[in-house]
Formats: C-alpha cells, sequence, structure tokens
C-alpha cells in the first residue's frame, strides 16, 4: 500500500503528489471515472482539511485551557498570534496576557495594559480557523475575572464588536471619560474616532459575565 510522507529538507507536503496518492489509496481509476471507497473519506478529508491546512471545517481542537501567560510565555503571544495582527509587543511590566490553547498551542490572547491613570484591554485577537467557537469570549472571561474584580476596564472597540463587549460587560462611553493616558494613544486621529471605526467601552469593577454565549469572532480592538 502506498505512504504519504514529507521530504524532511522542505516540511510539508507536495500537494500535487500528495493528491495523486489520496486518489490511489481511496478510489479506482475507471476509464473516465475515479470510484472512491467510502471508509476512507473520512480519513481524506482530515488530511486535506488538517489544522495546518487553515480551512476551518477540519481544525482539529484538542483539550482546551483558558489561563494567565507567565512573562517568559509572553513572547509567544508576539510570535504566535500578533504577527498577525498589528505586530503587537508585550510589556513584562505593565502588562496582563491571558491565553487560550488548544493542546500546547496558542489559538488566542487577550492583554490587560497598567496605565498610569487606569487598565486597558486590547490586542484581543483568536486565529483565523478558530473564530466562532467561544473562544474570543472565553479568554475575555477570565482577563474580567482576573483584571476587573476590583478596578474599572477601558478599551477602544472595533464598532462591529460593540454588542459582543458589551455582552461581557463593556457600555459605550464619550471620549472625554477616558483616562488621559488611554485618550492618547488615538490622539493621532485628533478626536475623530469614527474614522478608524473604533469607539471607547468601559467596564465598571465586578459583575457576573455570562459563559455560555458564543463569541462573535475574533475580537480584536484598534
Amino acid at each position: 500500500m502506498p505512504t504519504i510522507s514529507a521530504p524532511a529538507e522542505s516540511g510539508r507536503y507536495n500537494e500535487d503528489l500528495t493528491l495523486l496518492t489520496l486518489c490511489s489509496l481511496a478510489g479506482e481509476e475507471s476509464g473516465e471515472f475515479v470510484a472512491f471507497r467510502p471508509e476512507l473519506l473520512k480519513s481524506i478529508g482530515k488530511f486535506i482539511f488538517s489544522e495546518g491546512s487553515g480551512t476551518q471545517p477540519g481544525t482539529i481542537i484538542e483539550a482546551v485551557e483558558v489561563r494567565e501567560l507567565t512573562p517568559a510565555e509572553m513572547v509567544r503571544a508576539e510570535k504566535e498570534l500578533w504577527i498577525h495582527y498589528h505586530q503587537q509587543k508585550a510589556d513584562r511590566k505593565n502588562d496582563r496576557l491571558f491565553a487560550v490553547f488548544t493542546g500546547t498551542r496558542i489559538i488566542g490572547v487577550a492583554r490587560c495594559s497598567r496605565h498610569e491613570d487606569g487598565l486597558e484591554v486590547d490586542a484581543v485577537y483568536v486565529l483565523d480557523e478558530y473564530r466562532l467557537k467561544g473562544f474570543a469570549r472565553s479568554v475575555m472571561v477570565l482577563l474580567i475575572e482576573e483584571c476587573g474584580r476590583n478596578e474599572t476596564l477601558y478599551m477602544h472597540s472595533k464598532t462591529e464588536l460593540i454588542n459582543f463587549y458589551g455582552s461581557l460587560g463593556f457600555r459605550l462611553i464619550p471620549e472625554s471619560e477616558l483616562p488621559q493616558s488611554i485618550q492618547d494613544r488615538f490622539g493621532f486621529v485628533m478626536g475623530d474616532l469614527d474614522s478608524i471605526k473604533v469607539a471607547p467601552m468601559r467596564r465598571e469593577p465586578g459583575g457576573l459575565v455570562p459563559r455560555e454565549e458564543n463569541a462573535t469572532g475574533a475580537a480584536g480592538t484598534q
């Protein structure tokens, strides 16, 4: 029986060769068509839509863990997630990062930054293939429980995510009600936040966050 292997030097499959091999495994050519054996279709689907393919229907989700990252782990958020999202960097002195793992892989992260006059939530991101599965909500719930128990949280939400953050207890506020240091981060738009499609929001301390609702997508800010 044919085997499927990847060249050691490339670390990836030759797609044309792989498809031919799959056909030889699963089907038998008969004239002008290929008759697939049903018992192997499922295996082929898992291979074609594997985790590394970036195709959402076959995304493999292992045991899920949501926890705070240690300072030493923060570089993983930079290299594995934020490289896809504005090239964010963590401030190990003033930031707390919360992450969602599937197996050993980080698939989502949220940051709470301490400014001199308030706490800001931002850089919330979930990998494309894991969106719409509730992971953004899971990581935000932990952040809120850890950082918003006794302190007010502020953020600039993307306008399309206002309802998502609203379901977590955040409320729209005028820009003037943001702490000055958080306002200053968006000073380059000179008060015209609509032009970059963001809106100031605030969450008061305490309050329970429902866990059962699904996330509405990767909860990115800015």
